[in-house]
């Protein structure tokens, strides 16, 4: 019997390739996510460090110099919260086509593994043809 032949290989090659691409991108996405997630707490760890820092002082340019930074730390914080709303987005984004070529992929590799159980079930049905053509001849021959 011949081989087994998936006429779709190529196609689902290529599949399993996009599908490969999609997890790397989404990676790449939840990495960004994740980059901005650190600069945000490190950003909160600045503000409680530097209210320790000034607790108890009554110098007026020390708690003047931390109110500006306070300031500043909220800005980059409100920044850093309008790129991770976008970094989210993308990453929804991502997943979504991640999703979609898994099912993609998935509906091939079901059937091209139908395929090859019929293609096993033949096999097995020729084999056991052949062995029944074998016991026949030989029992006519005795």
């Amino acid at each position: 019997m011949k081989k087994f032949n998936f006429q779709l290989e190529d196609v689902l090659s290529i599949r399993n390739f996009q599908q490969e691409q999609a997890e790397i991108e989404l990676g790449i996405a939840l990495g960004e996510e994740q980059k901005i997630t650190d600069k945000l707490e490190q950003i909160a760890m600045q503000h409680a460090q530097c209210a320790k820092n000034i607790e108890g002082s009554l110098d007026f340019a020390t708690i003047l110099s931390a109110r500006q930074f306070f300031s500043m730390l909220e800005a980059q914080k409100n920044f850093l919260l309008e790129e991770l709303a976008k970094a989210k987005l993308v990453t929804e984004q991502k997943r979504k086509i991640l999703q979609e070529k898994m099912k993609k992929t998935a509906s091939l590799q079901k059937l091209r593994e139908k395929e090859l159980e019929s293609y096993n079930s033949e096999k097995l049905q020729e084999e056991e043809n052949l062995i029944d053509d074998i016991v026949t001849s030989r029992y006519r021959n005795s």
